[in-house]
């Protein structure tokens, strides 16, 4: 059969042609346990006729929470055949956002397991039936091998009633509610049909020349869209075999590449880069690999050539979203070294792409605007949410995907970033995702986020957050220079942060404003003694210019003749008793500013800095302990708001005291201007 033979084919129908094909062919292999293709149509239609006996109907939301097993993907299938709607929630969401997904779709059935061991003290079953009592819509709880606590045995509900229902013909309607997140980090659930991520799937397998000799390594999470269509879906379009991964882990994942002859391996680039760092690959266990797909997050072209040339995989990247089924575009097995590693390739058969400027007007190739999709693939909506589908779906079906991209003059797409994300620093263009691809490239890098700060003098400055693995501890410098070789200048990072861990909302994307707000006063402490104005350290014999970047330049120069070599943006200066109590020049204020300079640590808010500071709004923070603990050069990080100051370098936590309310309500201006003109308004009220 070809890949047009499933372009309007359901999920249970496209199962049910392959166990007429490829009968007695393994279709799922999970340790011990195996489902040829004719026991995996079995397995489901019993299943679906077990969940219809209880009372489910065509259109009612079945709930799934399983990590990646045999058992998840027959529920799939019988989900399909049953004509409920899959609802797939990942293993590593926290309660709070399960709760969120389960209030939102009210399924009233949910299939989960039970392993706190191996799920960090996480046990679903028990959280699943915690939850309950608020889920009026939840009426079973069906557990996969975990008997009793309330639940229905998954075994035994598919032994109970060996019929199967008969099969729903319409490839149209929902199959499956998959949940992405908007930029309020809330969750919204795309509803996606039978036959988009059928045709996408077989799409995927035509574009990897799968076929019945293939075995698909189950890496990436099945619960979601990239899980799904490419790797479930994709597998059974092709008749080939697919060995899932329970959780994933480098090692594990290359002692199943090598044991099952794995020829088609997913992931994301952590993924691949794990397994090339791991202590037990070796490229001759790699031998079967043929292909795969790199997605869900840039590439840096460096990982892609490494994973062709030192694991034998010829691996193509693709872009796509939850929203579009999920394959966009996919570079393919033939294509030339630049286009297989710098760009995301062309758009699917039946998928159509354009660029669209600020006026919403198509650009020309070559031109950078914002991607729109449009296909077979894209999705209904989001599941009772018609603000936010109005939002994204526009002029007749175009899907507004909010990534920023180019067409190349051959017809690749190169993908830039996220529209929202684009720091504007003194008027060039940065894309956060290129520098954050780059930055994962180092072998010393295992995480990284990069975003614009407000600045005085380029109106965003770049800060790249960065986590190092443990046993390699490479310093800024190093990073810098790795960057600088690969990066425009203007694209290099003002700052480089190191973090333990990145914040995330619960498993999912980063807490970008919570990140952005600590990251925003934090660097080295710059200390001061006693009786230093800032007429002093500002030389007043260059301070007769406006240009904020000359001013910042003989910042301090008299106290600290390489001051301002050795400042990075974001600095923090600790201040003896009468620092800058003298001054009346607003030039100092402001010169102060644009150094960069971004908060002061006093022993008193009598005269420290009081002028300099309420006139710019600078937050100051009275705390005499933090002085006292601070040693020049200390990494310091502020939060104004709760007046904490941490010394990172010394693991020190000092609390400042509260300031005064009026200057709370002048810093919150930013400025005394600021404050003078609301205080002047209220009174014309």
């Amino acid at each position: 059969m070809s890949s047009r033979d499933f372009h309007d084919t359901s999920i249970d129908a496209l199962l049910r042609a392959q166990a007429r094909t490829y009968g007695n062919r393994v279709f799922v292999k999970e340790n011990a346990r195996v489902w040829s293709y004719a026991e995996a149509e079995e397995h489901a239609g019993a299943l679906a006729g077990g969940m219809r006996a209880l009372g489910l109907a065509p259109g009612d939301r079945l709930a799934v929470i399983l990590p990646n097993l045999g058992a998840y993907v027959i529920t799939a299938f019988a989900a399909a055949w049953a004509g409920l709607i899959l609802v797939p929630v990942n293993v590593r969401r926290s309660r709070e956002e399960l709760l969120a997904r389960l209030s939102k779709t009210r399924p009233r059935a949910v299939v989960t397991f039970s392993d706190p061991d191996e799920f960090k003290g996480m046990d679903h079953l028990q959280a699943v039936l915690d939850l309950k009592a608020g889920l009026p819509d939840l009426e079973h709880v069906i557990a996969v091998g975990a008997v009793g606590r309330g639940a229905i045995d998954w075994d035994d509900l598919s032994r109970s009633n060996p019929r199967p229902p008969a099969p729903m013909a319409d490839a149209q309607r929902p199959a499956a509610i998959l949940h992405t997140l908007g930029s309020s980090g809330e969750p919204r659930g795309a509803v996606l049909t039978h036959r988009a991520l059928v045709r996408n799937a077989a799409g995927i397998a035509q574009t990897l020349e799968c076929s019945s000799n293939d075995v698909f390594l189950g890496a990436v999470p099945l619960t979601n869209a990239f899980g799904l269509a490419p790797t479930i879906l994709a597998c059974a379009v092709s008749g080939a075999q697919l060995v899932p991964l329970k959780r994933y882990n480098p090692g594990l994942a290359l002692a199943l590449i090598a044991s099952a002859g794995v020829t088609v391996h997913h992931g994301v680039p952590t993924m691949f880069a794990l397994e090339l760092n791991h202590p037990d690959f070796h490229s001759e266990s790699c031998r079967s690999l043929r292909t795969g797909i790199v997605s869900g997050a840039p590439c840096p072209p460096e990982l892609v050539t490494e994973v062709r040339q030192r694991m034998g995989c010829n691996l193509l990247i693709g872009y796509g979203l939850t929203e579009a089924s999920p394959s966009v575009c996919l570079t393919r097995l033939d294509d030339g070294p630049v286009t297989a590693t710098q760009t995301v390739g062309r758009p699917m058969e039946g998928v159509e792409v354009r660029v669209v400027g600020p006026d919403g007007a198509t650009l020309p190739t070559g031109q950078e605007g914002e991607l729109h999709v449009r296909g077979y693939n894209i999705m209904q909506g989001y599941w009772e949410d018609d603000e936010a589908t109005r939002q994204v779906l526009v002029d007749g079906g175009w899907l507004r995907t909010g990534d920023l991209a180019v067409v190349d003059a051959d017809g690749p797409l190169r993908i830039l970033g996220r529209k929202d994300d684009v720091i504007n620093r003194g008027g060039f263009k940065v894309h956060p995702g290129t520098i954050e691809m780059v930055l994962r490239s180092h072998p010393a890098v295992r995480d990284a986020a990069v975003f614009g700060i407000p600045d005085v003098v380029y109106g965003e400055i770049t800060c790249a957050c960065v986590v190092r693995w443990p046993e390699r501890q490479a310093p800024v410098e190093a990073l810098l220079s790795y960057l600088r070789e690969r990066l425009p200048d203007y694209a290099v990072p003002d700052r480089v942060l190191f973090f333990d861990a990145l914040p995330r909302l619960g498993s999912g994307p980063l807490r970008m404003a919570y990140l952005r707000e600590r990251v925003r006063i934090r660097g080295a402490a710059w200390k001061f003694g006693k009786n230093i104005d800032t007429d002093a350290i500002i030389p007043a014999r260059r301070c007769n210019t406006s240009d904020p970047r000359e001013l910042a330049q003989y910042c301090m120069e008299d106290a600290d003749p390489e001051f301002v070599h050795k400042m990075r943006r974001g600095d923090v200066i600790v201040a003896e008793t009468n620092f800058g109590c003298g001054s009346s020049r607003e030039v100092a204020p402001i010169t102060i500013r644009a150094a960069g300079i971004s908060a002061v640590i006093a022993k008193s808010f009598a005269r420290i800095f009081f002028r300099n500071a309420i006139n710019i709004g600078l937050p100051i923070l009275e705390c005499p302990a933090a002085v006292d603990g601070i040693q020049q050069g200390d990494e310091i990080e502020v939060e104004p708001a709760t007046g904490i100051v941490r010394n990172l370098s010394r693991a020190k936590v000092f609390q400042a005291q509260p300031y005064p309310e009026f200057l709370q309500r002048i810093i919150e201006r930013g400025g005394l201007l600021g404050y003078v003109e609301e205080r002047l308004a209220d009174v014309g009220k």
